[in-house]
């Protein structure tokens, strides 16, 4: 369930470029990219978006994919205290939806592979095994 009532994904122009989806409230960011355009630790996904002074960034997170035509940049498995969350490098929250607690797997789509201007976290519960 989505936290908002506002169906609209947020745009936003996040600061240094990288918006985060995290699970829990105290997360450790990724400290380097490595040349990847996402990266994740054991609570947090960071994606490199378009620079602010190019544009806003259209971010979301959600249950499924949606009907877009998407590119998938990675799918990962973070630990959730029950709220997935996405904020910028300042910790600001601008999408967040409501998830089971434990490990969830987060798919990333993006309409590029460098710079984008959408990114949409998929949130799912994490494959049992």
């Amino acid at each position: 369930m989505v936290r908002h009532a506002c169906p609209v994904s947020p745009s936003i122009r996040p600061p240094h470029s990288i918006v985060l989806l995290v699970g829990r409230e105290d997360y450790t960011a990724p400290t380097s990219f490595g040349g990847a355009p996402c990266v994740a630790t054991a609570d947090c996904v960071a994606v490199a978006t378009l620079s602010p002074v190019d544009g806003p960034t259209v971010v979301s997170v959600a249950p499924t994919a949606g009907d877009r035509p998407l590119v998938a940049l990675g799918t990962f498995t973070i630990e959730s205290e029950g709220l997935a969350s996405v904020r910028d490098v300042f910790h600001r929250e601008h999408d967040a939806m409501g998830v089971e607690p434990g490990l969830v797997e987060v798919q990333v789509l993006t309409d590029g592979a460098e710079e984008p201007d959408e990114v949409r976290f998929v949130v799912r519960p994490a494959p049992a095994g």
